[in-house]
């Protein structure tokens, strides 16, 4: 749902969604390479972002409507590998599975598997983050507040192992890219960064990375032994998990400058990234980018080599989550595209200049994370509220654009679609 009334509404009047323009962009992208004006390669990526930006309520949710659930969902992820498979964790301790290629009667995904919190070896608490193992949906793990991190069996729908540890952990995440290790990152509230091994069931390398708790850890989807963190103390580092000297990046709000082992400049003493505890951190698809959100609602764009801030203005961002929450970015479009939860709404802004590209408003109470299907284009979002909303981007054509009229500058009119299309070559007459 777009809202006239939000203060960058001439952003989303400039994208065109209140008159349809989804499918005249679309048509105009046929035209564009027809002129040679765009390369034909980008003709996807243009259309991909043009579905992203269009995403309204679907009916298709994972509770039957005529039922209370007596769980809601604080975390979720979808598998990399098929993008089919959804999984959630849930306030009560347990794990749902959902086939979103399988819609059943009422209008439901398909229930792949659950576990029930305390049953089966599962946590007894909310479950603070869940996440497929990358290369395979066999695994999977969840973390809570009860010093535990597990690993699930799929199939069984069972813990199969576990790490306990000594202190709190708020988030993990594994390596999408990782051909050479199988290290699991964990974020500490003792400011530390907890390194499970996989393979041999250690967890005993820790980096001492921030003076406050850490909120939320993230590796690169470029390079496999990079990791990024943000914490309490409004810092964000980078790391490189094979080095022993420190941090290789620290992100400085102040200075377009970076600091690092490789800078030449002298490092603060605690350069901060934020003026505010930091809540998400997301890379762009190709891992070139950083985009870190913090409690005040700061959202910044950082490149994640050199660690400079890119001073990208984006709209009107607000939240009440003190703790570390999921946003998404858009898979291969042209602009891409950032989703942000914002309170109880998902905001939508493009990723290099910031502009506000669309609001969706859905939820009753504030929203806990957003994930994006490049797959299906699917947007789905989880909240507070016990709602679990799928998002769906609007179709390219309809009848309406079908029978739309524009003027070609005369009182005579044509069908949009032939305007677009028209052989330059042919001839009006024929």
């Amino acid at each position: 749902m777009l809202l006239r009334n939000h203060p960058c509404g001439a952003d989303l009047e400039e994208w065109g969604f209140k008159t349809r323009d989804i499918s005249f962009g679309t048509l105009k992208c046929l035209e564009n390479i027809r002129l040679g004006l765009l390369p034909s390669h980008q003709y996807r990526c243009r259309i991909d972002a043009h579905l992203a930006a269009s995403h309204i309520v679907s009916d298709v949710t994972i509770y039957r409507k005529d039922q209370i659930p007596s769980t809601f969902v604080t975390h979720a992820d979808v598998e990399a590998v098929d993008y089919r498979y959804l999984l959630c964790g849930l306030n009560d301790g347990g794990v749902a599975i959902y086939d979103t290629s399988t819609v059943k009667e009422g209008r439901v995904y398909a229930e792949a598997g659950v576990a029930r919190g305390g049953q089966r070896g599962g946590h007894k608490h909310a479950v603070q983050c869940i996440q497929w193992y990358p290369a395979d949906t066999g695994l999977f793990a969840t973390s809570c507040g009860d010093k535990t991190i597990k690993l699930w069996d799929t199939n069984r729908v069972k813990p199969v192992d576990q790490f306990k540890l000594d202190c709190c952990v708020g988030q993990h995440h594994m390596s999408p890219v990782a051909t050479k290790h199988s290290l699991l990152a964990a974020s500490a509230d003792t400011g530390e960064i907890i390194l499970c091994d996989l393979r041999t069931g250690s967890s005993s390398h820790r980096i001492v990375a921030h003076e406050a708790a850490i909120q939320v850890t993230r590796w690169s989807p470029r390079m496999q032994h990079v990791l990024v963190s943000g914490g309490s103390d409004h810092a964000v580092k980078v790391w490189d998990v094979r080095s022993a000297k420190g941090c290789v990046l620290a992100l400085d709000m102040d200075d377009m400058s970076f600091y690092g082992k490789h800078s030449r400049k002298r490092m603060k003493k605690n350069p901060v990234a934020h003026k505010s505890i930091i809540t998400s951190l997301c890379f762009s698809s190709d891992g070139l980018w950083l985009l870190s959100f913090s409690y005040d609602g700061a959202l910044k764009l950082w490149n994640s080599s050199t660690g400079e801030n890119m001073n990208v203005v984006y709209g009107p961002t607000f939240t009440d989550l003190k703790r570390g929450f999921k946003m998404a970015v858009s898979h291969l479009t042209y602009p891409e595209l950032v989703f942000v939860p914002c309170k109880r709404r998902i905001v939508t802004y493009e990723l290099f200049t910031g502009k506000l590209v669309n609001v969706l408003e859905g939820h009753l109470a504030t929203a806990l994370g957003v994930l994006y299907n490049p797959i299906s284009r699917d947007l789905y979002s989880f909240g507070a509220d016990r709602n679990f909303i799928t998002w769906t981007p609007k179709t390219l054509l309809t009848t309406e654009d079908i029978d739309e009229s524009v003027y070609d500058g005369a009182s005579s009119s044509r069908p949009l679609i032939q305007t677009i299309t028209q052989d330059s070559w042919s001839d009006d007459e024929d």
